[in-house]
C-alpha cells in the first residue's frame, strides 16, 4: 500500500499533464488520472511496483482514447470555452516580469500547445511520453504497445514535425 501512495503522489500531475495534452480538457484529464488510479488499485496484486509508470500511462492513454473516439460521434458545443488559463506551458507570473514579456511568454505558449496538438496521434503520444513526461523509450514502448524502435522512430518523425510547426507558429 505504500508503494501505491508513493506512486499517486509521484505520477499524479505527470498523468494529469499527459491526459490534458492529449485531450484538450482538464476537467476530463483528472478524471482519466483518478479512473487510472483506481485500476491500479484493483490491480496492485497483479502489478509490481517497478511497473506502476508505464502501467498507469498505458491505461492513461487507453482511456483517453476511448474518450477521443467517443467525441468524434457528439458535437462539442462550447469547445472554445473549455480551455481557459490553466495551460501547462505557461509559467507562474512573476513580480519582475514586465507586461510585454508575459505577453511574448504567453504568445509562445500558445504557439508550442498548438503545434504539439497539429502532431498525428502516434506522434504526439510519443513526443508527449518521452519528451514531456519524460519516460525511457522502452517505458513509452510497453505504454502504446509497440516495439522500442518504433517508439523511437515516431519520436523523431513528432521531433520533426513540431519543429516545423513551432518555426511557422512562431515568428521570430
Amino acid at each position: 500500500m505504500v508503494a501505491y501512495h508513493r506512486a499517486l503522489t509521484e505520477h499524479a500531475d505527470g498523468l494529469k499533464s499527459f491526459a490534458a495534452r492529449m485531450l484538450s480538457d482538464a476537467t476530463a484529464a483528472e478524471d482519466v488520472a483518478q479512473d487510472s488510479f483506481l485500476a491500479l488499485y484493483r490491480h496492485l496484486e497483479q502489478v509490481p511496483p517497478a511497473a506502476y509508470r508505464p502501467w498507469l500511462y498505458r491505461v492513461a492513454r487507453n482511456l483517453c482514447l476511448d474518450q477521443l473516439r467517443r467525441r468524434k460521434f457528439k458535437l462539442s458545443l462550447f469547445g472554445d470555452l473549455s480551455r481557459d488559463d490553466d495551460q501547462p506551458f505557461i509559467p507562474s507570473a512573476t513580480d519582475n516580469q514586465r507586461p510585454d514579456q508575459l505577453a511574448e511568454t504567453r504568445e509562445a505558449n500558445d504557439s508550442i500547445e498548438k503545434a504539439i496538438q497539429q502532431l498525428p496521434a502516434k506522434f504526439r503520444e510519443a513526443f508527449l511520453l518521452c519528451e514531456i513526461d519524460g519516460l525511457s523509450y522502452e517505458d513509452a514502448s510497453a505504454v502504446l504497445g509497440c516495439p522500442v524502435k518504433t517508439v523511437s522512430t515516431r519520436l523523431f518523425r513528432a521531433r520533426q514535425r513540431f519543429k516545423s510547426l513551432v518555426s511557422r507558429l512562431i515568428k521570430v
